[in-house]
């Protein structure tokens, strides 16, 4: 706080004027460095919202980019889940006529050679439906496929919601 001189009924009337003229002097300049201030940070405020904006935006863009390849793995996996099994089909049919042409010249091979054949197509005839019962397990894939779906429709209806409220 200033001093003033004492005058004649009080206080120097011009330090007291000086004194008021300085510090309002002060007071707008301060003043006007604030709403500069303000004005910075509202723009600073509303462009940091437009990149929020812009973000939501992308998340659920990338959000639905993501269930589409989720959908397409799960199709591409389970047509090729079918692809194997119609492969599967072919060979047995294919086996089917070999051993139907092998038993028109069973009589023309050696027994020792016969015998020995006859083990290796019985193994490979397991080791096929071994494969083929374990590797296809389909109605599996598929249970598995709706669940993953239904889960995942939930989680992006709960987002929405949770989106909606906020905005």
């Amino acid at each position: 706080m200033a001093l003033f001189a004492t005058a004649r009924r009080g206080y120097d009337k011009k330090q007291v004027d000086d004194y008021i003229f300085e510090t309002s002097g002060r007071t707008d300049k301060t003043i006007g460095q604030l709403r500069d201030r303000i004005a910075e940070l509202e723009k600073k405020n509303e462009e940091l919202n437009a990149r929020l904006g812009a973000c939501l935006s992308r998340e659920d863009s990338v959000s639905k980019a993501l269930i589409g390849a989720i959908d397409k793995a799960k199709e591409i996996e389970y047509a090729s889940k079918i692809r194997y099994a119609i492969e599967g089909e072919r060979l047995k049919e294919f086996e089917d006529k070999w051993i139907a042409y092998c038993k028109t010249k069973i009589n023309n091979v050696a027994p020792a050679l016969r015998d020995e054949t006859k083990a290796f197509v019985a193994a490979m005839r397991k080791s096929l439906d071994e494969v083929m019962t374990r590797s296809l397990n389909l109605g599996t894939y598929v249970n598995e496929a709706v669940i993953d779906h239904e889960n995942e429709e939930n989680r992006l209806k709960t987002l929405e919601e949770n989106l909606t409220k906020t905005a």
